[in-house]
């Protein structure tokens, strides 16, 4: 369903069947109507031509049972070439696979015997009042914010495809409908490539060596012709484009006129023109997602759709995003790489000019040069330090396998603290900096979130280190911004405290040490619950009850190590009452839908055994949050964990209560999934071992006692059989866990 001509009026469409003039097959405006429009195909009256492409023609018609308009679409007469008629079938059965409310249903596929012979067609849904993406924005005056809404529509029924194994390839405005109510519908799903086997064989012969769609939102491995090399990123590509287009009215290449040659050259070599060129309001952060999405670099782009249109979100709720500027070093890369011998050429006569200048001028440089070290050497490493604590460890945290990272990150920063402080009093911003800095070298110690290396006594004593340096600062000399942050810091410090003895408590052999310390985590929650309700009752900030939220979630889990499960219950209801309230503020954060989210695990976990149909309902509804959850957020290393830790709950109760097993059993394999991956991606973390080896003896057992044994033999031999490659690898780098869990396994069961 295109329109006659391309949203870039000097772009040009390749690779579909011509006619026999040699001429491009997209008929001129009335070609079809002076042959003969058809009165009925099938059982629908035909009413009008509402476009017409390379394939052929799109008629507006009516059904009459059940009576409503359709979009019918046949092969043209003439264009019915073996290539063309295995697409049209292939684009059918494609749609077909796809539900979503922002794809064109289509609702009837089949043939009718024309003047030229049998001519595949389909009815799909009507879309009234449609208009091109970009045209519909443009005379609607929308602002930044309502178009970046309507793109994420978009992102999402492209992810839906991609979930359905399609690839659309055809992805332009052109492409992108919009109704009289203002919703997008993704159209010409017809020339994608299916990642289906079955459908693969179906396409083979119409995409070798061919360019299908348009060279303006083609990615520079479409520009390659090699089927094989694009993928879904692909589409992330084009979206970068639409994005681009539908944000500044502009394509970020120039192909005008231009060769196809030549423009393949283009995309696949020349940076596209920057948003904040074309407008101050389009600086920054969407700047940064378009480029993005845009990379040449398929590896470099967002991995989905889902992905981009998790950053957009971020954009809207002012939150960080994924997508960082690119790099100076990069950037330079990509420069040389295009002027090899220019660059060589520039890079010679510079070192020679340098080596001159050092040689006649070395004595008054040095001079300048030390006075300027001590005027300059604070603020280079303050801000260094900030580097590492507020950007570079924030991102390194969420990865998998990752405490060595941050270990060396903590380490530098320290340094650079402890240079700054040399023959000088610490200045309160320091302080702040360092205690900040000691309490996360404390989470990466103690595997706090599933990062780290279960080091307790290095975190007792960044912990306590911490605390001492947060005592002793002056609240006097501090401005508003910063008293509140050290406020914060005073009740963060604890949470630390508790999680500290709740992992002593984990590594316990001993019945009596082990209890004393889950008393002390649950002591220490407690105190922090009522701090954080004194600060919210002072201050009127939000993180009060965040600090009640998360202090009632960690005390009910010690509670429930405790055994003291009526208790544990009541904290876990109080802290999904909190984390709802904290939601209600923050609606599209992520981090709110995951309270909510672990809350309700928590307390299904309790209710579960006593109340199953209550625990089912508040499992069902944290799956469906932390799905959404990791759809944003796919590339976040903890929370795999959330899900498969749910899921193993939510499959254990259905086999239990005997309802149906059958989803239970398919709950505790997905869950298995993702533990493995987890694994996959994490072998060194703490967490992500005691997770893998409890969760999976959990689901075991449960399995056993409803007699599910060879289900259960399976799920595990599938898991071993996948770890067994990683257990080898740690063993021969001297670290046996992997293997003295698979084989602690192995044992449990029996098998």
């Amino acid at each position: 369903m295109t329109n006659d001509f391309p949203t870039d009026p000097n772009a040009e469409t390749i690779g579909l069947p011509s006619d026999d003039s040699g001429n491009g097959s997209v008929p001129e405006l009335g070609k079809f109507v002076t042959t003969g429009m058809p009165s009925e195909i099938g059982r629908y009256k035909i009413l009008g031509i509402i476009a017409s492409g390379g394939m052929g023609v799109v008629y507006e018609a009516m059904q009459e049972a059940p009576r409503r308009r359709v979009a019918l679409k046949i092969i043209k007469a003439g264009a019915g070439s073996d290539m063309a008629l295995r697409r049209f079938q292939f684009e059918a059965q494609t749609l077909a696979k796809l539900s979503h409310p922002n794809i064109a249903q289509i609702f009837e596929a089949g043939t009718w015997e024309s003047e030229n012979g049998e001519s595949p067609f389909f009815a799909m849904e009507y879309i009234p009042g449609a208009s091109g993406l970009v045209e519909y924005a443009q005379k609607r005056n929308l602002s930044i914010k309502d178009r970046l809404e309507l793109f994420q529509k978009i992102c999402e029924a492209v992810h839906h495809g991609h979930q359905k194994g399609v690839i659309h390839r055809d992805l332009k405005p052109d492409n992108i409908l919009v109704d009289n109510q203002g919703e997008p519908k993704v159209i010409d799903f017809g020339v994608a490539r299916a990642t289906d086997a079955d459908l693969a064989v179906t396409t083979m012969q119409t995409t070798m060596g061919q360019l299908i769609g348009t060279l303006q939102y083609m990615s520079p491995e479409q520009c390659d012709a090699n089927p094989d090399r694009i993928d879904i990123r692909s589409d992330v590509y084009a979206l970068g484009v639409i994005l681009f287009q539908l944000l500044s009215g502009k394509l970020p290449y120039d192909l005008k006129k231009q060769a196809i040659h030549e423009a393949v050259r283009v995309i696949k070599e020349e940076r596209p023109e920057s948003l904040g060129t074309i407008s101050i309001t389009l600086k920054g952060d969407i700047d940064t997602i378009a480029l993005k999405a845009m990379d040449k670099d398929r590896e470099r782009r967002y991995q989905s759709a889902s992905e981009l249109a998790g950053d957009i979100q971020h954009y809207l709720n002012n939150e960080p995003i994924i997508a960082r500027p690119l790099s100076i070093v990069y950037q330079l890369s990509l420069f040389t790489k295009k002027y090899k011998r220019t660059c060589l050429a520039a890079i010679l006569i510079i070192v020679s000019i340098v080596l001159g200048i050092i040689g006649t001028t070395w004595g008054m440089v040095e001079a300048n040069h030390q006075r300027a070290l001590v005027e300059d050497r604070n603020r280079a490493l303050e801000s260094s330090v900030d580097l590492l604590i507020v950007g570079v460890k924030d991102v390194v945290q969420d990865l998998g396998n990752s405490a060595e990272a941050q270990r060396m990150l903590l380490n530098i920063a320290r340094m650079n603290i402890d240079a700054m402080q040399q023959g000088d009093e610490a200045t309160p911003m320091q302080q702040i900096d360092l205690a900040q800095l000691l309490i996360r070298n404390a989470k990466s110690s103690i595997a706090i979130s599933g990062v780290g290396f279960g080091n307790v006594d290095e975190a007792r004593v960044s912990l306590e280190e911490a605390q001492q340096i947060i005592s002793s600062i002056d609240d006097s000399v501090l401005t508003p911004e910063y008293a509140i942050g050290v406020a914060r810091l005073r009740l963060d410090i604890w949470k630390y405290f508790a999680e500290v003895a709740r992992t002593q408590a984990r590594l316990e052999t001993n019945k009596e040490a082990k209890n004393a310390a889950l008393q002390q985590a649950a002591r220490m929650y407690r105190e922090r619950e009522q701090a954080g309700k004194q600060y919210y009752d002072d201050t009127g900030d939000i993180k009060g009850i965040d600090v009640q939220k998360s202090s009632l979630q960690g005390l009910g889990n010690v509670l429930v190590l405790l055994e003291e499960t009526e208790e544990a219950q009541n904290a876990f209801k109080d802290g999904l009452r909190y984390a709802r309230t904290l939601l209600e503020k923050d609606p599209m954060s992520t981090r709110r839908q995951r309270g909510v989210a672990i809350a309700l695990y928590g307390l299904s976990e309790q209710m579960s055994s006593h109340n199953p149909e209550v625990a089912l309902a508040q499992l069902n509804e944290a799956v469906k949050i932390t799905r959404s959850v990791n759809r944003t957020e796919p590339n976040h290393a903890r929370r795999p964990r959330d899900l498969a830790l749910m899921l193993s709950l939510r499959g254990q109760l259905l086999i239990a209560i005997g309802e149906n097993q059958e989803a239970g059993i398919k709950d505790c394999e997905e869950s298995v999934e993702w533990l493995t991956l987890r694994a996959v991606e994490s072998p060194r973390e703490l967490t992500s071992q005691i997770d893998f080896e409890d969760t999976i003896i959990s689901m075991l057992t449960t399995m056993a006692e409803a007699n599910l044994l060879e289900e259960g033999k399976a799920m595990l031999v599938d898991t071993i059989n996948q770890l067994t490659c990683i257990a080898s690898a740690e063993e021969l780098a001297g670290r046996t866990q992997w293997s003295d869990i698979l084989l602690r396994l192995e044992e449990h069961s029996g098998f």
